[in-house]
């Protein structure tokens, strides 16, 4: 029984490190941390800015509720960012 009938077909493919699929993952991943990370409080601040200043939520000025998850959506972004360069340096250790 080979690997590619146990799933019905559809052979998975896992790539090697160092390939050039491996290393083309991890530059999209940094560029994608990369540009959630710079946007992400931008966003929080613009929209928070939008939204009327005559409304509170929960007591707290809608542009610091606003700027809050912005920066928290920034900092998964600066994590995923983060982890795709681990990525691309792991993987070039093993190129031969």
């Amino acid at each position: 029984m080979n690997d590619a009938s146990a799933h019905d077909g559809r052979a998975t493919h896992v790539p090697a490190m160092g390939s050039a699929h491996e290393r083309t993952l991890s530059i999209r991943l940094m560029m994608t941390g990369v540009l959630v990370g710079l946007f992400g409080p931008i966003g929080g601040f613009l929209g928070g800015g939008i939204v009327s200043a005559e409304t509170t939520i929960v007591g707290l000025e809608p542009l610091f509720v606003w700027l809050f998850f912005g920066m928290i959506v920034g900092g998964v972004g600066v994590a995923i960012g983060i982890l795709g360069a681990l990525r691309w340096v792991r993987g070039n250790h093993h190129l031969d």
